[in-house]
């Protein structure tokens, strides 16, 4: 279904674009912009600022949340339930750390103050789509001034990113690895997902990185969203969680090789990807978890899956991607949704719960907003990405997670191997 019907604007205004896209959005996204870039979404939604914030933020012992400063007691996911059917569309993320929360799961605690869930309103966007544009209001017809905004030139300083250093070395990452297949043999779990932060001194312009970024990788779940004090530059592969009326679509992805330009080597890569047991076991798993999720919220019998371990490739990286649907229950409502899906089961592993409590307890850190859900939501319809191949960045500084499936056949050295390669998309041009 088309962007256009799933958002209902009230106006749609089409709008000849000045200079090449996305160049001609750089002052807008300078200026605070929502950008959801990328086949996924439908094409490029660029959030104009303004409009309602809900924001959640841990004060040591619980979730604050707020609309417009305006404290609220429910749960963040309540919360966000009751705003978002309001006659317009939000956009925003969720951390990894408020997903557990909400679905009771173990999780590290979150430093004060962090910012768990960032929301906001959209009265006005720029749609563009095969080279057409429109700008879209709910509310009011649109204003006059975007196609001037979108003439105007600025001089974006050049983007430097030190080197990316994890912040675990790899005998620690084998001996994590190592755990974790032991715990697998007594039984503990099944398959357990294992994340690493890298981090690198950062200066110049976000949005001249993210135009790099996000044209070199061409993710179909690529965002810009800068929450507060950090943005968030997202190139991700993966949809965690979409409904359309009461369709259900969640698209796991799990197996990954490199992506080099050299179509007789990714060829031979893609083909190996395909039949490598581990991958193959690994992946199944992760479907049969996502399967069970969605069998929560889902009206009974309705849950299949439509594609399974499609080979998948990108400039950067070939991965195995499945599709499983499901009829939502009609009294299924937002929160309870999210609660059943979040954190993406790719993420985390099987049985949740088990995996959550051990990698709450080895990982370097919290993982913030890397692995919880970005996207848009819009009177119960919603398109939810899962923030991988995710930079965190703020204070001079980009924290750039980057994990992987660890089963019994995993070999830490290869696994280790495979970090290295998903950071590569992280370099400015």
């Amino acid at each position: 279904m088309a962007l256009v019907h799933r958002l209902r604007p009230s106006h749609r205004q089409p709008l000849a674009l000045p200079r090449p896209w996305p160049a001609c959005a750089q002052g807008l996204l300078r200026e605070g912009a929502f950008w959801l870039r990328g086949s996924g979404w439908g094409g490029d939604l660029l959030a104009l600022p303004g409009g309602p914030l809900l924001e959640s933020r841990w004060n040591g012992h619980r979730w604050i949340t707020t609309l417009d400063g305006q404290e609220d007691l429910g749960r963040p996911f309540d919360i966000l339930e009751q705003a978002t059917p309001c006659g317009h569309p939000w956009v925003g993320a969720l951390s990894y750390e408020l997903a557990c929360s909400e679905a009771g799961l173990p999780h590290q605690p979150p430093g004060m103050n962090t910012l768990g869930l960032s929301w906001r309103g959209v009265t006005r966007a720029l749609h563009v789509q095969g080279g057409r544009a429109e700008i879209w209001s709910w509310g009011d017809p649109p204003p006059d001034e975007v196609h001037e905004r979108l003439a105007q030139t600025c001089s974006l300083s050049r983007p430097q990113l030190g080197t990316l250093a994890s912040l675990w070395s790899e005998s620690t990452h084998r001996d994590a690895v190592e755990a974790i297949r032991a715990r697998i043999l007594d039984g503990g779990f099944y398959v357990a997902n294992l994340c690493v932060p890298f981090e690198g001194a950062w200066s110049g312009d976000i949005v001249a990185f993210a135009l790099s970024c996000s044209r070199r990788a061409d993710p179909p779940y690529g965002a810009l969203l800068p929450l507060d004090a950090l943005t968030l530059l997202c190139l991700s592969m993966e949809r965690v969680i979409g409904k359309s009326g009461t369709a259900l679509i969640s698209e796991p992805i799990k197996g990954s090789a490199p992506g080099t330009g050299d179509p007789f080597a990714d060829k031979v890569a893609g083909k190996a990807l395909c039949l490598d047991p581990k991958e193959r076991s690994e992946h199944t798993m992760i479907v049969d978890l996502v399967r069970n999720d969605l069998g929560r919220v889902a009206e009974r019998g309705t849950v299949r899956v439509s594609e399974l371990m499609a080979l998948q490739a990108y400039p950067t990286v070939q991965h195995l991607v499945s599709r499983v649907e499901a009829t939502a229950r009609r009294d299924a409502g937002l929160a309870e949704i999210l609660r059943s899906l979040l954190p993406g089961g790719s993420v985390t592993g099987a049985p949740k719960h088990a995996v959550c409590a051990h990698i709450a307890s080895v990982e370097a850190a919290p993982r913030g907003f890397y692995c919880g859900a970005l996207g848009w939501i819009n009177d119960g319809d919603f398109e939810l990405a899962l923030p991988i191949r995710t930079a965190q960045i703020f204070d001079g500084h980009l924290i750039y997670w980057t994990g992987g499936g660890i089963t019994l056949r995993s070999e830490a050295a290869k696994e280790w191997q495979e970090l290295q390669l998903k950071t590569q998309v992280m370099k400015p041009s």
